[in-house]
């Protein structure tokens, strides 16, 4: 799985140069599909489409053949097709090269243009529905950047003990606690066992931990408003609420011990957790859309919609998914000309609305038509003024 983020995003829109190709394709993960070259098969249709974009766009043959070089080298490579996801995003120019194996279900799609086409990877890195995940155990913390369709694990170890005994000292002893409650009737982390060390003294010692481990993490964190999500055995998790100083810990946990536990596994855990909190997160929006439109800080005019997110005074666009608008934007009188369909001389006017909105440091969600605020119109906008 390759990793996208917000910034990877901006850094695809900056990029204006000729011949900018962007397509999108559905795959199969490792199975009899892939035995029957099904997905290859499917890259080599969509490169003879690009072909006949460039040759509209009026490209020379030899340039043709350099930009499709690397794409051409990637159907033939067997290795690369037993390794794929449930999506495939490339990205090539003269002097750029980037394929995405992701868990994203793509509608098949070939853009070409002087700017590369990232809105199908808006969903998946929009801040809205990005969340951590901390799995804590006493032998182990991982941190993970999530959203709804993948999971990356940060590098931490160089900001956080590994385990316990990194922080309280390697003379401390597991002392074959019993932990049979866990907690008491105010929730608090309690100990049963046996030995030298008391039930306060390992709770000092275990949150002696989790503050060594929140100052670490607050070091990513600090800034950040997204939701962090706690996998650890339940008796931890009191103890790690009073240490933590992020403002954002989710109330909920997923509990036992993390350790071993599939990355995979933690994040569909996770989604499920927080299931309820997009849903409320989308339903949130789409009401201030209807209050931002009573008071004239809301707009469902296309035109005008593309217009202000060119000029940054977008904070929240809503776009219809698997719909879109050609045209062009004469930046000069800050005017659009819609045009019937796609062609060499016109761009996606959709795509240039979310990627200055996402550069102007807004949201995009890509909605389904029965979800938009206003179902008429294929851009709905929350106004910053």
């Amino acid at each position: 799985m390759d990793y996208i983020n917000v910034e990877k995003i901006k850094e695809l829109a900056r990029i204006h140069e000729p011949q900018c190709i962007s397509i999108f394709m559905p795959t199969y993960r490792a199975g009899m599909e892939t035995n029957k070259k099904i997905d290859q098969k499917h890259l080599k249709t969509l490169v003879k489409d690009t072909r006949h974009e460039l040759e509209a766009h009026g490209v020379k043959e030899p340039e043709i053949k350099n930009l499709l070089e690397p794409i051409n080298e990637l159907i033939d490579d067997t290795g690369f097709w037993n390794f794929q996801s449930d999506g495939l995003a490339i990205f090539r120019n003269r002097n750029f090269f980037e394929y995405y194996t992701l868990p994203v279900l793509f509608e098949t799609m070939v853009h070409v243009a002087d700017h590369f086409y990232p809105m199908p990877l808006i969903p998946y890195i929009n801040n809205g529905v990005k969340f951590y995940l901390l799995a804590i155990s006493m032998g182990e913390v991982k941190l993970y950047e999530g959203f709804p369709h993948q999971i990356n694990e940060l590098e931490v170890s160089d900001l956080v003990p590994e385990r316990l005994e990194e922080a309280v000292g390697f003379d401390f002893q597991q002392k074959h606690l019993n932990y049979r409650s866990g907690q008491d009737d105010r929730g608090r982390a309690t100990f049963h066992g046996h030995g030298s060390a008391s039930q306060e003294e390992v709770k000092t010692e275990i949150l002696k931990y989790f503050r060594a481990v929140d100052n670490g993490i607050m070091k990513i964190l600090h800034d950040k408003k997204s939701l962090l999500v706690l996998a650890a055995v339940d008796y931890l998790v009191p103890i790690y609420r009073e240490a933590n100083s992020y403002k954002y810990l989710y109330d909920d946990f997923i509990p036992g011990n993390p350790e071993h536990e599939d990355p995979v596994l933690l994040h569909e855990k996770t989604k499920d957790l927080l299931k309820d909190h997009f849903e409320r997160y989308r339903r949130e929006k789409a009401e201030k859309f209807e209050q931002a439109l009573a008071l004239q800080k809301a707009a469902y005019s296309e035109e005008e919609i593309i217009s202000s997110a060119v000029n940054g005074r977008v904070d929240t666009l809503f776009v219809k998914k698997g719909d879109n608008l050609w045209g062009i934007y004469d930046s000069e009188k800050n005017t659009i000309q819609v045009r019937d369909k796609k062609a060499s001389q016109n761009t996606s006017l959709l795509n240039l609305a979310a990627m200055h909105t996402i550069m102007n440091s807004g949201r995009v969600f890509l909605m389904e038509a029965d979800d938009m605020p206003e179902p008429a119109s294929r851009l709905n906008a929350i106004l910053r003024y």
